[in-house]
């Protein structure tokens, strides 16, 4: 009677067991992933963006190549009074104004590309943040766990897991662009 029970215990443990493991096999991992660099490039508001910044930037740098000139020009006129005669004293004085103007012309310079950078980085962010709201709801609407840039440390991938032209064509079409 004793090993009937052992027997009737073993069938059932050989069976239920593996079904309890089967039920908690772990979930499918969903992962994919988008070429930056291509989706840059053929993103229409990107392109926008892109020939907006170059112009605001081009329309500043004329303005500040006016102004740099006007320092240059003062730097020169200050080279040449500090290489004709002068006393000690006026030579020190010119020295300093030249110090101090060359300082002011460096420091122009370097707000100046400081607010180059700026009207890009105005004119890039909303595209950007366009792009990774979009490259997250189509990673929400498809189920992946996890979407990678291709031009991170991905050394290889295989291209049935590229998402970068799904994530174009409807970044493209809200932008009211159809290919």
């Amino acid at each position: 009677m004793r090993l009937r029970w052992i027997l009737i215990f073993a069938t059932a443990a050989a069976v239920i067991v593996p079904a309890a493991f089967a039920a908690d096999e772990e979930p499918e991992f969903k992962y994919a992933y988008v070429n930056m660099e291509k989706l840059i490039d053929e993103y229409v508001l990107f392109k926008e963006a892109k020939e907006d910044a170059e112009k605001q930037i081009e329309e500043a740098r004329a303005e500040d190549r006016a102004k740099l000139n006007e320092y240059q020009t003062t730097i020169d006129e200050l080279e040449g009074k500090l290489a004709g005669p002068l006393t000690e004293e006026a030579k020190a004085q010119a020295m300093e104004e030249y110090k101090a103007l060359v300082q002011e012309a460096l420091d122009f310079r370097d707000r100046a590309l400081t607010k180059y950078k700026r009207i890009e980085r105005d004119a890039f962010e909303p595209v950007y943040k366009n792009v990774y709201e979009k490259i997250e709801s189509y990673a929400i609407k498809n189920d992946y766990d996890v979407v990678f840039d291709y031009s991170a440390i991905l050394l290889y991938a295989n291209e049935e897991y590229d998402i970068t032209e799904d994530v174009i064509m409807e970044l493209n079409e809200e932008a009211g662009i159809t290919r």
